[in-house]
């Protein structure tokens, strides 16, 4: 039975989050096979929908003169047109590279997924883009006006590299939500279809570590262009169903096995205001849609239905009217008061390097600079944690098994703490690598008390005092790593590797279960720092979705639901393997 209230819901999700979790002696419910011949298309395609083709051209090598600027509302930001629109995508959603071995060949994305299945379709909505500069360099192919002159609704199309027009807007309702005529819109679905074909019920878990990495991708991707990303979580699931065109005619049809379900939305400032204001959800939810023929293709012949998924993706809508009480204030918002600072320049070059490792190289260390770097790219005011408008929930503990002039053993970062809720009024003049002074006393306090007592929480000798890194155990560590991530090698190879532990039952309880995705949001978008800090610093990253949820709750001494281990990641410096050829991205 689907529950009739808020009460039932929370339960809902409680129930689903433990019966898909991996066992010492049972995993989580799945197909027990892979079904190749049923494998789900990747590439979701409106049939009949115009195409506006987008150029394969990603950022200039050298860094625009704005990037040392240490506060964003100071940097020059790249005027909107529809070669910065196709920049944005080509370096955050678009497909970065192709693999062949044996006679087949494979995708890659810029934007990393689990099992490389993608169940995130990002929809662009924008307002009359015609009119902007530059647009002249670029048209469809029956060199008709590149895009809409009025506001319209797209939906971008990775595999070539294009938005399909879907539907216009009403000029009028368009207005209505009063947004300043440099503002994009960008909306992401999901099609738990996707992952399930593999990994079957515990998939929802995955789709929305996806989203949480496309969240970063975009918002870093914008970050480059000096453009400032939000996101907009005011917005309830159905008004942002519509919004994206999910019940128009011509798309998935509830109940079909390829249903997409609304996820989040982004607001993408253009034009670098320090202040910019939050999209009113009542006006959101008047938008009105003019849709233009088309359908979207089918991706297999047959479905496996999961009623735990079902269940999960509907307690878990945010229903309208509702914030979530762990959001910021609108005057201490983190992006306000001490970022984002323009994007680091190391990221520029790497955005679409990002490649997940399969084996990692046992012997090599890790400078302690480069690991500086990395739990820095991490931190809350860090782009891109800082366009999620709720305090950290996710506190991460570190296998640290090869890092130069650092203990190896277990150790935890406290990311959250108590002075978020007092002024940081000289954040704004800090560089970036300072950032804003932690007060984690409070966190600090309550991690000790749910966590084993035999910890000693002692602070590195080296460690600046902007990271609140602790020891919790010394020793070696390969083996728990390894073990709780389902006895890979990565996890004990990789210089270090990371469980990434949610404050989980209170946020819930408080907020309602519709900030369960949220959680996992969250864990994606740390393993997308991770993944490109990583990079920057000469090392690769891989995520591990399978894993040992309770073995690690026993390890660290946590009982309940309390708390609960979201997803691991693993750093070191890849092997490569000559087998596998390297192609293009693009033909």
């Amino acid at each position: 039975c689907v529950p009739e209230n808020e009460t039932d819901n929370l339960g809902v999700v409680f129930a689903y989050h433990q019966r898909t979790k991996h066992q010492r002696r049972a995993m989580a419910a799945g197909p027990g096979g892979l079904d190749w011949a049923n494998q789900p298309d990747p590439f979701r395609r409106y049939e009949g929908a115009p195409q506006i083709r987008l150029a394969w051209q990603g950022f200039s090598k050298e860094a625009p003169a704005s990037s040392n600027r240490s506060s964003i509302a100071a940097a020059l930001s790249t005027p909107l047109n529809l070669a910065s629109i196709s920049q944005l995508f080509f370096e955050s959603l678009a497909l970065s590279g192709r693999k062949a071995f044996a006679g087949s060949s494979w995708s890659l994305r810029v934007n990393p997924s689990s099992g490389n299945l993608h169940p995130i379709e990002a929809y662009l909505i924008a307002g009359p883009l015609a009119c902007y500069p530059g647009n002249d360099a670029l048209q469809m192919d029956d060199a008709r006006p590149v895009l809409h002159s009025s506001p319209a609704l797209y939906h971008y199309a990775p595999q070539n590299h294009s938005l399909e027009l879907l539907a216009l807007i009403s000029g009028q309702s368009w207005q209505r939500l009063g947004l300043a005529g440099d503002t994009l819109l960008l909306a992401f679905s999901s099609i738990c279809w996707r992952q399930s074909w593999k990994y079957g019920e515990r998939a929802f878990r995955y789709c929305m570590l996806d989203a949480g990495h496309a969240l970063a991708a975009v918002a870093l991707a914008a970050g480059c262009l000096g453009w400032r990303t939000m996101l907009q979580d005011g917005v309830s699931g159905p008004d942002l169903a519509a919004l994206m065109g999910l019940n128009l005619p011509g798309r998935p049809l509830s109940g079909s096995g390829e249903d997409e379900h609304p996820v989040m939305l982004l607001s993408i400032f253009t034009g670098g205001e320090a202040n910019s204001p939050t999209v009113n959800p009542e006006s959101l939810s008047q938008i009105e849609l003019q849709p233009l023929p088309s359908r979207a293709n089918h991706l297999s012949p047959q479905h496996i239905h999961w009623p735990a998924i079902d269940l999960v993706e509907k307690a878990s809508v945010k229903p309208p009217a509702q914030q979530a009480s762990l959001s910021y204030p609108s005057s201490s918002h983190p992006s306000e008061k001490c970022g984002p600072s323009a994007i680091p320049d190391r990221y520029r070059s790497v955005l679409r390097r990002r490649r997940s490792a399969q084996a990692m190289d046992a012997s090599v260390s890790m400078p302690l600079s480069v690991f500086h770097s990395i739990l820095r790219a991490i931190m809350p005011k860090a782009p891109p944690m800082h366009a999620l408008p709720w305090q950290p929930c996710i506190q991460p503990v570190f296998f640290v098994h090869r890092v130069e002039d650092l203990d190896a053993g277990l150790y935890i970062l406290l990311r959250d703490g108590s002075g978020r809720d007092e002024p940081q009024d000289n954040c704004e003049q800090e560089p970036l690598e300072k950032m804003c002074k932690q007060k984690p006393d409070r966190v600090k306090r309550e991690m000790q008390q749910a966590m084993r007592e035999d910890y000693i929480w002692q602070r590195p000798s080296r460690m600046p005092e902007d990271l609140p890194l602790y020891l919790l155990d010394q020793g070696d560590s390969r083996i728990s790593a390894k073990a709780t991530s389902c006895r890979q090698d990565i996890a004990s190879d990789g210089c270090f590797a990371v469980a990434m532990i949610a404050r989980f039952a209170e946020p819930l309880k408080r907020s309602g279960p519709w900030f369960y995705p949220r959680l996992f949001w969250e864990c994606g978008a740390m393993g997308q720092a991770l993944y490109l800090a990583a990079e920057a610093g000469g090392f690769q990253g891989c995520g591990i979705g399978c894993f040992l949820d309770d073995m690690v709750h026993d390890m660290l001494g946590l009982c309940g639901p309390a708390y609960q281990d979201l997803y691991h990641f693993t750093v070191g410096r890849a092997l490569l393997d000559p087998r596998i050829l390297n192609l293009p991205a693009y033909e």
